[in-house]
């Protein structure tokens, strides 16, 4: 047997390897990110709803960031639709 073809094989089985082992890290840290956006969100919300600070600019960014980000459900258009509905009471 040829040792350059056992090289390239073992080679493509190694980035292959790399490419899916980096797949799954991604996927998860993904998942980590999308769930501290959120916590942000609401925290900034309950900062600005209850007067402790104006975050009126940051959570209209955030929310474009979310939109752009997360796929659209039930709970993230309450839980956005709430933001807003903040936003536009303290804007007042």
């Amino acid at each position: 047997m040829n040792t350059t073809a056992v090289w390239i094989g073992v080679c493509g089985i190694i980035i292959a390897v790399l490419c899916v082992l980096y797949a799954v890290y991604y996927w998860e840290r993904k998942q980590i990110i999308d769930n501290s956006e959120l916590e942000y969100l609401d925290e900034l919300a309950r900062e600005q709803e209850q007067g402790i600070a104006d975050n009126r600019k940051k959570l209209a960014w955030l929310i474009r960031i979310i939109e752009n980000n997360h796929t659209p459900s039930a709970t993230l258009t309450a839980r956005l639709d709430r933001v807003r509905r903040i936003l536009g009471d303290t804007s007042q």
